[in-house]
């Protein structure tokens, strides 16, 4: 029995520092095989005369992540009260542990590792409604941008590719409507018993987190034109948020694996913002600039939390 122990401890170590190898590797060769003139923006910004503007992209960065570990601590304290620190390492630790999954799709275990075997699809459903709420307020924002943008701007869309996109759609509606008392991949859980579950959560905590996750993507949105106006590019901030949240859309709904996640997110933005004629080099260079202070930043501080996790056996 002592030895099982022990090889349970000698094997969850030698995830964790998998886990730290492969998201700090994947940091390091984003960042080295940036674009060149992306790397030297980079550099000639660590100037005293910048310092005003990186204190405050610093503290836009972190107040988005203070509503992000906010929110999980609402969403979370449905069913689990947990103190702030507590939903801070969570929220920290799945960040960095999920890093190298697609889509982030790893979060979802990560966080449930947090808590005991028998509460786990509590957790993992709990997740889902967090992080519907923020696909949500991206829908809310950036379905009305898509279609302004697509018409002011006389963007081509081929017919057949809508109907086809419709009927997809139409058909997992209809599937879901059909099978809602099925069980789903996780046992015991159905759309009928996801939706019952999802009722019992009381109304004023549904509105919280609607709220919480509007301010955030309002937080990031003003970051990313902030950033574009510290590389010069010339843009009132009514037309910016058009693009911002079309591109946020966007990106949203494509699926990507952890190499490409900055490459598409950065192509997107060139491509949206040449119809403005802003140069590639600094739209890059905010998409990048984002990702350093959204992602890598709090990736870092995770790898603490990584490291010093203790998986709950109760």
């Amino acid at each position: 029995m002592m030895a099982s122990h022990k090889s349970t401890q000698y094997w969850l170590v030698a995830l964790k520092v998998l886990l730290l190898v492969l998201a700090l590797g994947y940091i390091f060769l984003k960042i080295r095989d940036e674009n060149s003139a992306v790397l030297k923006n980079l550099m000639d910004s660590f100037r005293i005369s910048n310092l005003g503007h990186w204190l405050l992209f610093i503290v836009l960065a972190t107040l988005n992540w203070c509503l992000e570990i906010y929110k999980w601590n609402i969403s979370a304290s449905t069913w689990f009260p947990l103190p702030l620190k507590e939903t801070a390492k969570q929220a920290l630790g799945s960040l960095t542990a999920s890093l190298i999954t697609p889509n982030r799709i790893g979060e979802y275990g990560a966080k449930a590792m947090y808590f005991a075997p028998k509460d786990r699809k509590k957790i993992v459903f709990l997740n889902f409604i967090h992080n519907s709420s923020q696909m949500l307020v991206t829908l809310v924002f950036g379905v009305p941008s898509l279609l302004y943008f697509v018409w002011k701007y006389s963007v081509a869309i081929a017919t057949s590719k809508v109907f086809i996109l419709l009927s997809i759609v139409s058909i997992f509606l209809l599937l879901g409507y059909f099978y809602r008392k099925k069980q789903l991949g996780i046992n015991g859980l159905s759309i009928e018993k996801f939706w019952e579950k999802f009722k019992g959560i009381v109304i004023k905590r549904k509105v919280k987190l609607l709220l919480l996750s509007v301010t955030r993507y309002l937080v990031f949105s003003f970051l990313f034109y902030l950033l574009l106006q510290f590389f010069d590019v010339s843009i009132v901030l009514k037309d910016a948020a058009i693009f911002i949240f079309t591109m946020y859309l966007l990106v949203s709904v494509l699926p990507s694996f952890f190499i490409m996640d900055v490459v598409i997110r950065g192509g997107v933005a060139v491509w949206l913002f040449s119809f403005l004629g802003i140069s590639e080099i600094a739209v890059l260079s905010t998409v990048f600039f984002m990702w350093l202070l959204n992602t890598v930043l709090p990736a870092i501080t995770g790898s603490y939390f990584v490291i010093t996790f203790k998986p709950k056996s109760i």
